[in-house]
């Protein structure tokens, strides 16, 4: 929707509610769609509350004050005057997140200590992935980002992404109105329904506002990229009766490049034997990797010559070189020279050795532009008020990879013909002839999406026509919410033209002009132009980097464009209020509500994708959808106060029924207890039932192409030092027509998969314990200490099983269900590994969370002290195999991701009079990543925690990680308002992030480091 006409809808929302305002004047209760709203998170420190109950704790700087009004907090339904419950909750305050200098709201997010393991902008990894495509999003307890529900205001909201997505896009939140962000870390299905197992992230947004704020921020790296530049306009007007807010928001980052950060420029391998790090990168090179099969050559001296060399096999590798002396001619008359593969080092982009080194040009942050726009407001008749939030956030991001790795024999059984002009060796290269076609330069693959959301609603208090339920509050609302996308990819070419393109060819005498034949004349024979193949050109896959004209490059190449929306229609009824009294000074309550919920989403694939026929990622058009019916009621049952021995009792439950089109039924409950013996010290617990309904994604993605890492077993079976099991592997690759003595020459270090969803899924069931102490001694004011342990599990898990797993399970397990699962071509080489959604196994995760809070007003200035802190104690991950049970052991290790047994935060600030300053740091504790035991000199990583329970001790430590920012600002009032500056650094010692081999993406982790480095910051606001 366009800015104007978003602009013309919140002015005549507006002007109704201001219109519709003008006789009343009674004050309804506040607003529990806004969940919380009218409480305050304030800047760090604020006082102790005044309530007897311990306030729920907040990100660094501050506790909550107490609630003036009945108010709802995250994670129950029940309106009560504090705001405390049974499960942890942190806040994260909008100051907050301003002072860390984090572009999103979801930069910030992912440097909570219980958050791990989630993309970001940092995450460059192209193709046709469901969370490279510059969205943020977040992962409590590392269980994955679908088990973590967003809300805005208590309400769900439409996933971003490219269509069928699996959980919300951060960066559809309009940043100017956020007020603060609620984290429960706690399962939350009772409450809010399907995905809140590891916890839920609830969004509130303003409510009121007066005056109009306008600002800018900049930022740079140390390196002179990654350029942020953040404009925003807020104005509001809010009186006792009606409330309007606006605000409008232009952000742009600009890219950064691995090739420009040392510890980043090049790929990197891990020799575990004892050689350490070494240059690595893609055989693929520019100038071109070939094997030869030697059938006889033909009588082809280059080949004869070549084949000749001590020691060789199929296997070995040749790359072309100008330099070398061992030199053939090819039909169109262009010498060709080639040597050992490895055996000296070009200049592949500065790897130093005859690897390709993909990485240098590839992005190390992502571009992006983002605009939002958000509008709200209210009006209050009677006992009634009507409401309606209204934002569109349109966001375009590129991102990008090297350019196309091309081997005919990867695909469709295709091949360099030996009657190709460009072959100079005689014979065809049926197993690997690469080349990196750098002429068509680097692979794209850019998004261009819009998210549209509105809410409408009223809510109020029953009136005492209704007898006992007088008093009780009452919300009914609509939402709904919209994401479409466009997807375009550049930098490819089509399967279907290759083979012509690389098969017979020749001159055509009347042109002069290289042509493609359906058969090479014989010697002395007179041509015939019959046999010429209409539209294609001959493709010169040796001739090194430059040998690939435009012409050739027109018949090859493609721009693909696919599009995609997700779409979210909802319609929420609640209502509660008390019952009656125990002991205690608060009645019993009880809150009961109805939802209808209709999810959407829908993937359109490019018609070439579609079919196959990209040599890049392919996959289906994918559409479908699911109703859910919900309803649930929530007790909140204060038991006794104010009593010796017994400051506060109470204790709390919820129900909830669902029932979803796609699977059926399921119940949730969730049961909570809080005690408080003295006002000092309260301890708190809740066990619940959770579960998590099969997404759009799951449910119906069409098959959809990408390229894990694994390796061949049938690729070289030298790599196997087993002698059972590599007659075993023999065995099952002859099968599969692999008859070479030394295997198929397979020794690539991914396979193709193809992924795709399973509408036979059932939902994922799970169980959540926390139990936690807060500590609030009264005899040292402002501060507060929590302690909370957690413990998750998940049964019936979707997944996929792995395609190392399938591969091993196949050719080392010889079983036949897995074996189906693996096409080959005529070559021996895998053309495809299919890997569907299943529900594969289980999870758990167990562990505490820290917390101290400590506000010092002082005649220096008021000093606030944060830290948060989380220990993992274990994480297990079950997959059911045909196989048998595997279990891997997460904690400390990379099997899982990064997964460091201990995480914190930290922060202090300072405030007096209109100064503030702070600083804050980050610490990722260590862990080890381990050897592919098959071939433990790649950065392809095998577990540490091996199946058959014993320890990988071809391992690597990687090191723990600390960080450090620094801010301060001013406020200055003036005759025409409050101006505010804020100078930032983030990362202030540059540090690099810790190199993990078998990580995917430039040596290391983005979701769990750092990438950029030293970046500075600088913010000037001024309101009227």
């Amino acid at each position: 929707m366009p800015l104007k006409r978003l602009a013309q809808m919140s002015v005549l929302c507006s002007a109704f509610f201001a219109l519709a305002a003008t006789a009343q004047t009674t004050t309804p209760p506040a607003d529990p769609a806004a969940n919380t709203t009218a409480a305050t998170a304030t800047p760090p420190p604020a006082s102790p509350v005044a309530s007897d109950a311990p306030p729920a704790e907040t990100a660094i700087g501050g506790t909550r004050k107490e609630a003036q009004e009945e108010l709802i907090v995250t994670g129950s339904r029940i309106r009560r005057k504090d705001l405390t419950t049974p499960a942890p909750v942190t806040v994260v305050t909008r100051e907050q997140f301003e002072a860390s200098g984090k572009s999103t709201i979801g930069d910030f997010l992912q440097t909570l200590p219980e958050q791990g393991n989630a993309p970001n902008f940092q995450l460059n990894t192209g193709g046709v992935n469901y969370n490279a495509d510059g969205t943020t999003r977040i992962n409590l307890r590392s269980l994955g980002i679908q088990r973590t529900l967003v809300l805005v205001n208590g309400r769900r909201v439409v996933p971003g992404g490219l269509g069928a997505s699996a959980a919300v896009d951060l960066n559809t939140i309009p940043t100017e109105a956020i007020e603060r962000v609620e984290v429960l870390k706690d399962g939350a299905s009772a409450i809010y329904g399907s995905d809140a197992i590891a916890g839920v992230v609830n969004i509130i947004t303003r409510r009121t506002y007066n005056g109009t704020d306008v600002g800018a921020e900049y930022g740079a790296s140390g390196h002179a990229d990654a350029q942020t530049f953040d404009a925003h306009v807020t104005t509001g007007r809010s009186d006792e009766n009606t409330s309007a807010l606006f605000s409008v928001r232009f952000f742009q980052q600009k890219a950064s490049f691995l090739g420009d950060r040392d510890w980043a420029a090049v790929p990197l391998d891990y020799d575990y034997t004892g050689g350490g790090q070494v240059a690595s990168g893609s055989s693929r090179t520019p100038q071109g990797t070939l094997q030869l099969a030697n059938n006889n050559c033909n009588g082809n001296a280059l080949c004869i010559a070549l084949t000749s060399t001590p020691g060789w096999t199929p296997n070995t590798r040749f790359i072309r070189d100008p330099t070398s002396t061992t030199c053939g001619t090819d039909a169109s008359g262009q010498k060709s020279c080639w040597r050992l593969f490895g055996t000296k080092a070009p200049a592949n982009n500065n790897t130093g050795n005859d690897f390709y080194n993909f990485a240098a040009s590839n992005y190390l942050t992502i571009p992006s532009t983002t605009i939002q726009a958000f509008s709200s407001g209210d009006v209050k008749f009677s006992n009634v008020r009507g409401y309606y939030e209204v934002s569109y956030v349109q966001r375009n991001s590129t991102q990008n990879a090297a350019p196309m790795p091309l081997n005919p024999s990867d695909f469709n059984n295709n091949f360099v013909s030996k009657d190709s002009i460009y072959n100079p060796f005689g014979e065809d290269l049926t197993t690997l002839m690469g080349r990196r076609l750098v002429e068509f330069g680097d692979r794209t693959y850019s998004e261009e999406l819009g998210t549209f959301r509105v809410v409408t609603g009223l809510n109020g208090t029953l009136p005492k026509e209704v007898g006992p339920l007088q008093g009780w509050f009452w919300d009914a609302s609509m939402s709904y919410g919209k994401t479409s996308g466009t997807f375009t990819t550049g930098g490819s070419f089509r399967n279907s033209l290759v083979q012509n393109a690389v098969g017979p060819s020749t001159i055509n005498p009347a042109t002069g002009q290289p042509v493609c034949v359906s058969k090479v004349p014989a010697a002395g024979a007179t041509f015939d132009p019959t046999t010429i193949i209409a539209g294609c050109t001959p493709l010169n896959l040796v001739g090194g980097p430059g040998s690939i004209p435009q012409s050739q490059q027109d018949g090859l190449g493609f721009s693909g464009t696919s599009r995609s929306f997700d779409a979210l229609y909802s319609v929420d009824l609640n209502a509660g209020g008390e019952l009656f009294q125990l002991a205690s000074d608060r009645a019993v309550s009880l809150a009961v509500g109805y939802e209808f919920r209709r999810q959407a989403g829908a993937q359109d694939a490019d018609p070439i994708v579609a079919s196959g026929d990209s040599a890049d990622f392919n996959f289906k058009s994918t559409n479908g959808y699911y109703t859910a019916n919900e309803a649930y009621g929530e007790l909140s049952i204060p038991i006794m106060s104010n009593m010796p021995g017994v400051e506060q009792l109470e204790a709390s439950a919820a129900l909830r029924y669902v029932n979803y089109s796609t699977f059926g039924g399921n119940t949730s409950y969730k049961l909570g207890a809080r005690y408080s013996p003295i006002r000092d010290v309260t301890l708190r617990g809740t066990y619940s039932t959770a579960f998590r309904a099969p997404n759009i994604s799951e449910l119906y993605l069409g098959a959809t192409q990408n390229d894990p890492s694994a390796t061949d077993p049938c690729g070289n079976y030298s790599n196997i030092t087993n002698a059972a099991t590599k007659a075993k592997v023999i065995a099952q690759c002859q099968k599969f027509g692999v008859t070479g003595a030394n295997g198929s020459g397979d020794n690539g270090l991914q396979e193709l998969t193809s992924n795709g969803g399973n509408p036979n899924l059932k939902a994922e069931t799970a169980r959540t314990f926390s139990m936690g102490v807060v500590i609030e001694p009264h005899m040292v004011r402002g501060l507060s200490v929590t302690v909370d342990y957690f413990n998750i599990k998940i049964d019936d898990a979707i997944g996929t099983i792995g395609t190392a797993n399938i591969l091993n399970g196949c050719f080392v397990g010889g079983n036949d269900s897995y074996c189906a699962l693996v096409t080959r071509g005529t070559n021996g080489f895998i053309q495809v590994v299919n890997d569907v959604n299943q529900n594969i196994g289980g999870k758990r995760t167990g562990g505490v969370d820290f917390a101290v809070r400590y506000a010092l007003p002082t005649p220096a200035g008021r000093f606030a002290f944060g830290f948060d802190g989380s220990y993992l104690s274990f994480y297990d991950n079950t997959l059911n195999l045909a196989t048998g049970t595997q279990v891997v052991h997460g904690v400390g290790y990379y099997d899982l991701g990064a997964l460091p047994s201990f995480k914190a935060t930290a922060g202090l600030d300072w405030g007096l009079y209109g100064f503030t300053a702070g600083i804050f740091g980050r610490y990722v504790g260590s862990f080890k990543e381990c050897a592919n035991q098959g071939d433990p000199t790649t950065a392809v990583g095998g577990l540490c925690n091996q199946s058959d329970g014993t320890i990988n001790p071809l391992s690597r430590d990687v090191g723990s990680y600390v960080t450090f920012d620094l801010h301060a600002g001013y406020a200055l009032n003036t005759s025409v308002g409050k101006t505010s500056f804020f100078v930032g650094m983030s990362n202030v010692l540059d540090k690099n992030p810790p190199f993990i081999y078998s990580a995917n993406l430039a040596s290391s982790d983005p979701g769990t480091y750092d990438y950029l480095g030293r970046y500075f910051y600088g913010r000037i606001s001024q309101r009227f």
